[in-house]
């Protein structure tokens, strides 16, 4: 197996404890990686001889499955078990048992994660050198995990916070068949379906995170290497598909990385991330020059799956190429991504976290060259490169997480921006929309105007209007037109293009939402209206003229009058709209709609197809497909079983003589405790006459933590029709309660479409247990 190696940025690596060191390129099979890795851990084990402050729990059981997997000082085990027991929870009373401080300094569990991360170490050393380690160490070991495998028990992470789903389920299923614990292992198995349906109907959450991809890389290769369950090893093979396929999607040949908006990224800049780029050269998809030879070579060094070489080589030709996909539930979280061989245009209809970058352009150059992208900023850091403590012990480069939506037409994108009081933006000293572009480029535009920003004075260019502003690169053009824009005070905006003397070599298009006194309303008004365009294959001074002429001449449309906002422009092949109300109080209606698909390259869902291969999908489309459909007449009355709808994980089927058939359904939990595990319970529904119907159940809800559900309705192709938060109240025994709409507190009305829909119950709040529902098309009718 041979392997290629290059150099990568180190902010991701650090910030989940991992250590960058140079290593030849020479240096490439299993063995060398082990022994790098190894070497690497020298770092950790002086800072264990303190221990020094910022010696981290997942790094003991690292380095002590390198120094274990390379034989070398089997002595040191023990002691790196005895710190890490230190930093252990063993009150069985704390909500923090079993799991770890991140970090020594730490006083107390602080990121609830750190048992996973431990675990990724801690089962690989019992499962491969339990007999040969020494019997102390052993023991010690092993009175670690005994603790440990509560912690991972109680760390219900729910399916869209990725990496950490995937990295429990990993936990949890090696744990338990390394000790031969059932039990731990068949909760394993079951997250690990929870987080294949969620993917199949929701696509993958965490998205195109350049950190966080290669956490969920390193996941699921030890799950395809090491677990004993064939079913188990099939569902890591199909999802490494996915995410290699994914990565091959949105790798952008002419910058080498992961190019279109990023979720959770640590390097707004440059959009590298080391633990991604780590795999990325080990595969050969980057060229030759460094790499991480830290200690997280350990996991791909343990792997044996690859990626097949039809997907490097479809990222390397396949272009132009249009991919769009959904990342979780909701309409609009989804994102599209235009790839031409020298630009690329990207953006998501929604933000999914506080470091996201949802609308990108990329250009060619190498791993040092900017990016294209948009930032909120309310702290004066549009660069992202002033950390802030977000908790657990950490300390990110946040920014603001407000309204965002954008539509993508190919090569044209129109985002909208919306600040609210909640997006704490009343104590911040300052407000600005940016949109950082390189500076080191061919040429620059403010309107007619062509201005030098590749020197090293800084300067300020106003902005008229919407007149656009455009870079060159090589053969491609960026434009950017700010339609419209407001401050916090109600006011017109103002945007600038701005050269402050930065060493990063970017300037950025800023629009100021602040005034200069400080001024504003009770209630934040600020917001901005952003149209992007790129071109590429421009090799004439003649043809990037063409583009910034006809850029300049199209004529958008701004409706911001009674109480709404629309924003159209022409875009490649049809219109491109955003519109929501003012401020946003339903959905955005976009034009073209975003795409519910998995991963859809050129119009074909490729995701759902590796996806639809493995079980629970299989299982599932099957009975989709073959049960017969619960008819719903319209002058009848209609009772119906919670088990006999499909129970898509973590919702399951369990006994009670009380229940009316003697079996009920629900999501388990403790009473009073909350997890984020998720389920649904689907029935496939016939209604020959459309019409309005009424829902009752017979619940038991245990206490106020666990006493709601939410029903939906979604037409024959998934989309959502209607959902309802459903508060059952309170019942310690089985007891009828009708469904409830949960602002007004009147019955819900369900106006059903005819034809076929499909009837989901879904976890609300765990815990909560359903026995039959009572469907009616009789307002008065009570079961």
């Amino acid at each position: 197996m041979r392997f290629r190696l290059h150099r990568q940025t180190i902010l991701c690596a650090l910030a989940l404890g991992c250590i960058c060191l140079p290593m030849s390129a020479a240096d490439t099979s299993p063995e060398a990686l082990i022994a790098a890795a190894a070497d690497a851990g020298e770092g950790t084990w002086k800072k264990a001889q303190g221990p020094s402050p910022n010696l981290t729990s997942r790094e003991l059981f690292t380095y002590a499955l390198a120094l274990a997997e390379a034989d070398r000082h089997p002595e040191r085990l023990e002691p790196l078990f005895r710190t890490a027991a230190r930093m252990q929870n063993r009150d069985p009373d704390s909500r923090g048992y079993g799991n770890f401080r991140w970090s020594w300094r730490d006083d107390q569990v602080l990121d609830w994660n750190a048992v996973e991360f431990s675990m990724q170490g801690g089962a690989l050393l019992w499962m491969r050198h339990r007999e040969t380690m020494p019997e102390p160490a052993r023991k010690a070991l092993r009175e670690i995990i005994d603790h440990a495998i509560q912690g991972c028990l109680n760390h219900g992470v729910g399916p869209a916070y990725t990496n950490i789903a995937l990295m429990n389920a990993e936990n949890l299923i090696l744990l338990g068949e390394a000790l031969d614990r059932p039990e731990v292992a068949e909760e394993g198995y079951r997250r690990l379906d929870a987080f294949v349906m969620h993917t199949w109907e929701h696509g993958i959450s965490e998205y195109a995170s350049p950190c966080y991809y290669g956490v969920d890389l390193d996941c699921l290769l030890l799950i395809e290497r090491f677990s004993r369950k064939e079913r188990t090893r099939r569902q890591a093979q199909a999802l490494l598909e996915l995410f290699w396929t994914d990565v091959a999607a949105h790798v952008f040949p002419a910058s080498g990385r992961l190019a279109g908006p990023h979720s959770r990224d640590y390097n707004y800049l440059f959009g590298n991330g080391s633990v991604l780029d780590t795999h990325l050269r080990l595969e050969g998809w980057l060229p030759e020059e460094r790499h991480r030879g830290g200690l997280g070579l350990t996991w791909p060094a343990l792997a044996r799956w690859r990626p097949p070489e039809r997907l490097h080589e479809m990222s390397r030709t396949h272009m132009p190429r249009l991919v769009r996909q959904s990342w979780r539930e909701a309409p609009r979280q989804a994102r599209t991504h235009y790839l031409l061989e020298d630009v690329t245009l990207g953006s998501a209809a929604a933000n999914y976290h506080r470091m996201d970058l949802p609308l990108t352009v990329d250009l060619p150059g190498d791993a040092r060259f900017p990016r294209c992208y948009f930032i909120p900023d309310a702290r004066r850091d549009p660069y992202g490169r002033k950390r802030i403590p977000v908790g657990g012990g950490h300390s990110k480069t946040i920014h603001l997480r407000p309204f965002w939506t954008a539509a993508q037409r190919r090569t044209d994108a129109l985002g909208l921006v919306l600040y609210r009081n909640q997006d704490e933006t009343q104590a911040a000293a300052t407000l600005e929309s940016h949109v950082v572009m390189p500076r080191h480029v061919d040429a620059f535009w403010v309107g007619d105007r062509r201005v030098d920003v590749a020197g090293t004075k800084p300067g300020d260019w106003p902005v008229k209007g919407d007149a656009p502003v455009v870079l060159r690169h090589g053969t491609a053009a960026v434009g950017v037109r700010v339609l419209w824009a407001r401050r916090v005070d109600g006011g017109k905006a103002l945007a600038t293009l701005v050269h402050d003397g930065n060493a990063h070599g970017v300037v950025r298009l800023t629009v100021s939402h602040h005034t200069e006194s400080g001024a504003r309303d009770a209630v934040t008004r600020a917001g901005a209206a952003l149209w992007v365009r790129v071109a590429g294959g421009l090799k004439t001074e003649a043809d990037v003229a063409a583009f910034r002429d006809a850029f300049a001449r199209a004529k958008p449309t701004a409706d911001v009058s009674n109480a709404r906002l629309r924003f159209e422009v022409p875009g490649d092949g049809g219109p491109v709209r955003v519109e929501t109300p003012d401020p946003p109080s339903e959905p955005p209606v976009l034009v073209p709609e975003p795409s519910r698909a998995v991963l859809a390259i050129d119009g074909e869902d490729v995701g759902r197809r590796i996806l639809a291969r493995i079980e629970p999908v299989t299982s599932y489309l099957a009975a989709v497909e073959n049960a017969p459909p619960l008819v719903l007449p319209p002058d009848e009355n209609v009772y119906v079983e919670a088990e006999s709808g499909y129970a898509v994980p973590s919702f399951v089927v369990a006994d009670d003589p009380q229940a009316s058939a003697g079996r009920f359904a629900w999501t388990p939990g403790d009473p009073g405790e909350r997890s984020r595990r998720r389920g649904r319970l689907l029935w496939k529904v016939r209604v020959p006459q459309a019409g309005e119907y009424r829902v009752w159940g017979r619940v038991r809800a245990p206490s106020p933590s666990d006493d709601s559900f939410y029903l939906r309705v979604r037409d024959a192709d998934g989309a959502l029709l209607r959902q309802v938060e459903w508060h059952t109240g309170g019942h310690t025994r089985w007891q009828w309660t009708p469904m409830t709409d949960a602002r007004s507190r009147e019955p819900a009305v369900l106006a059903l479409p005819a034809g076929t829909v499909r009837l989901e119950i879904a976890t609300r709040e765990d815990g909560t247990q359903l026995d039959r529902l009572f469907v009616t098309p009789d307002p008065t009718a009570k079961p």
